[in-house]
């Protein structure tokens, strides 16, 4: 029986604790349903990421927030909950 996603990340080199490899990625109701090899599945809207690196989800530590100075404007927490 064949699946159906709304979203499918075909053949992208996804990295996670798995380690690095050429996987598809199926997405259904905004969450990561499936990683693996999907080639039986269908979706709604499939994108090609022959090339291209897929990571998990992760905060770039080079950002500049105001701390430290105007950390009453903004600090660490309150800036990384706004980026969300």
């Amino acid at each position: 029986m064949n699946q159906r996603f709304d979203t499918i990340l075909k053949s992208g080199t996804v990295v996670n604790h798995d380690g690095e490899g050429v996987r598809d990625i199926a997405i259904a109701n905004g969450r990561i349903a499936e990683i693996g090899g999907l080639g039986q599945a269908a979706a709604a809207e499939v994108i090609d990421c022959r090339g291209l690196h897929i990571l998990p989800g992760v905060m770039d530590t080079q950002v500049h927030f105001r701390e430290p100075g105007l950390s009453h404007k903004e600090d660490l927490e309150t800036g990384f909950r706004a980026a969300q």
